[in-house]
């Protein structure tokens, strides 16, 4: 069965499978191994994507994400440690859960400002999407594009900033995909994102 993130008018490969079950574009990364892109800013738009910030525990950090002229995702705003507060994320959901259990983890090429972020992702378990989230987290450099590889193995089971006891990730089930930036990380922070992949 066809498994597809959110569409709209324009190409959107937010995990949008041919019927052969595979992501429409590969790519090749470092050390030869294989990447297959999920989701390619350069020829998708923002609108899918949900901004939640600590505004739901009382917080008042702000963001957007937005659309460069070069083809690529800014996920941009101020991080405030008022009120409790101190989070800011971007996340995607799919209309069905996607298996990727065939790769070894998900891959994130960004343009960093020095801040570090998260890679949040949720499953679904026993038919229904999780509470939690599996997290990890990965560093930038300022004005530098690098790509993240992130092994499944290396996500964390998160709820509400605390680690809980849960499964490991159940990469055969995946139904969102988001990023935070966190930890007491207080100013202004700007992330490009060129694409969200899988590798082997």
């Amino acid at each position: 069965m066809t498994s597809t993130f959110f569409k709209s008018g324009l190409t959107l490969s937010l995990l949008f499978w041919v019927s052969a079950g595979f992501p429409e574009s590969t790519d090749v990364g470092d050390e030869g191994s294989t990447m297959e892109i999920l989701i390619d800013f350069s020829n998708s738009s923002a609108a899918h994507w949900q901004i939640v910030n600590d505004s739901v525990m009382g917080g008042i950090s702000r963001s957007f994400l937005e659309m460069h002229d070069d083809g690529y995702a800014i996920f941009r705003g101020t991080v405030s440690l008022e009120n409790n507060g101190g989070f800011a994320s971007v996340r995607t959901r799919a209309q069905y859960p996607v298996d990727l259990s065939d790769f070894a983890g998900l891959a994130v090429r960004v343009l960093g400002d020095g801040k570090t972020y998260s890679m949040r992702v949720r499953t679904v378990k026993n038919g229904r999407l999780t509470h939690y989230s599996y997290e990890l987290h990965f560093p930038t450099q300022k004005g530098v594009w690098e790509t993240h590889k992130l092994a499944y193995t290396d996500f964390s089971p998160v709820f509400r900033g605390r680690s809980v006891h849960s499964q490991p990730l159940n990469s055969d089930a995946i139904m969102e995909i988001g990023l935070m930036i966190q930890d007491r990380q207080e100013g202004p922070f700007s992330l490009g994102i060129s694409s969200i992949s899988v590798y082997r």
